[in-house]
C-alpha cells in the first residue's frame, strides 16, 4: 500500500515534466492543485508531507529523488524540507506543534 497516496498525486501530478500546464512557479502550481483537491485531500497531503520529512529525517533529499525523480526541488532553490514547507505555507497547511 502507498505511504504517500495523496502527495503521490499532488507531486506526481502537478510537479511534472510538463509542470508548466498547471503555471511557472511553485505557488501557482500548488493553487491549481489547491483549487481542485478539495479541504479534505489537501489536509490529507499536509499531513502525508509531514510524515515523509519524519520518516525519511536524515536522507528526505534522496528519498524524495528516488520517489520523484522527475522533480527536483533544488532546482528551485529548495531543499525537500523547504520545498514542503513553502507548499505547506501555500495550502494553508495548520500548524503541528
Amino acid at each position: 500500500m502507498e505511504q504517500y497516496p495523496e502527495l503521490e498525486q499532488f507531486i506526481g501530478a502537478y510537479f511534472i515534466e510538463d509542470f508548466d500546464i498547471f503555471g511557472e512557479t511553485i505557488e501557482e502550481i500548488a493553487l491549481c492543485y489547491k483549487r481542485v483537491a478539495g479541504t479534505a485531500r489537501i489536509q490529507q497531503a499536509c499531513l502525508e508531507m509531514d510524515k515523509f520529512i519524519a520518516d525519511n529525517k536524515v536522507g528526505a533529499d534522496v528519498a524524495f529523488a528516488e520517489r520523484w525523480g522527475s522533480f527536483d526541488p533544488a532546482l528551485w532553490g529548495h531543499t525537500t524540507a523547504s520545498f514542503f514547507d513553502e507548499l505547506k505555507r501555500i495550502l494553508n497547511c495548520p500548524r503541528i506543534a
